[in-house]
């Protein structure tokens, strides 16, 4: 059938709000299961993971895309209203170290990422043979990957409050690539080579089969939130997602671990 020959009242709207590394994904499966289903409109909007809890919660979108866990204030807004949202891993992406192309150390452990964000490390000096002040680059804690890389990376201390503060991965890509003693980290989703150098963490870089084999110690489970009572199209379109030979098959065409299958 048709796009054409579609009557309004025969389509069907799944609404899709939050991470934009989820969307990344979302917008290749999208793509693909509207073709395979003419009646489905899928409708993608950005604006980070807080935005994919709080509209998955307050019923605003049909499916929330999280890149990371639930911001403890939305925690709190959610606990006091009673809403519920079911969490849907689809696929693991690693959060990869990077610095500008220029610098010359190629590896850190885990330990001394920890001092760097924290700013008990504040000159490259420290770290083997390069000068220069260490210039941290941080997310916008309302973006997902803050969330897993504080926790895996800083733990219970706080990112150095001389850290500068992004709010999108173009930003990021720009300040990296610029500032030569700059210092942030990505998705392995938003990697561009040819601007940025990636970082082995504790002798491993976050290759595919590093990530899948958990060899590589900075993981991000990607999520998609929907509520309980989810209408019949979401739900088939949840598991078309999570189909090994649909959605996960073209995670992992796009490079990311997905959870089902080999």
């Amino acid at each position: 059938m048709s796009s054409d020959a579609l009557n309004l009242k025969d389509l069907h709207f799944i609404q899709m709000r939050g991470s934009s590394t989820v969307m990344k994904l979302m917008q290749q499966i999208g793509m693909r299961y509207m073709d395979e289903h003419p009646n489905i409109r899928i409708p993608l909007l950005a604006g980070g993971t807080a935005m994919g809890y709080k509209s998955a919660l307050d019923g605003t979108t049909n499916i929330g895309m999280a890149s990371g866990q639930m911001p403890p204030n939305i925690q709190v807004w959610a606990h006091k209203y009673k809403y519920k949202i079911e969490e849907v891993t689809i696929a693991t992406d690693g959060l990869a170290a990077i610095v500008n192309p220029a610098n010359p150390i190629n590896e850190l452990t885990l330990d001394q990422l920890h001092d760097i964000f924290t700013g008990s490390i504040t000159n490259w000096n420290a770290l083997g043979k390069y000068s220069g002040p260490i210039n941290v680059v941080s997310h916008d804690p309302q973006l997902g990957t803050y969330e897993p890389w504080k926790r895996q990376v800083t733990g219970n201390d706080h990112i150095t409050l001389k850290a500068k503060v992004i709010t999108g991965i173009h930003s990021l890509m720009q300040e990296i690539s610029t500032d030569p003693f700059a210092i942030g980290w990505v998705g392995t989703t938003f990697l561009r080579k040819e601007k940025v150098k990636t970082l082995a963490i504790n002798g491993v870089l976050p290759t595919y089969q590093a990530i899948k084999q958990h060899e590589y110690p900075i993981r991000n489970d990607l999520q998609l939130l929907v509520a309980p009572n989810a209408h019949k199209e979401v739900k088939e379109f949840i598991a078309y997602c999570l189909d090994v030979n649909k959605g996960q098959a073209m995670i992992k065409e796009l490079g990311l671990v997905p959870v089902a299958g080999k």
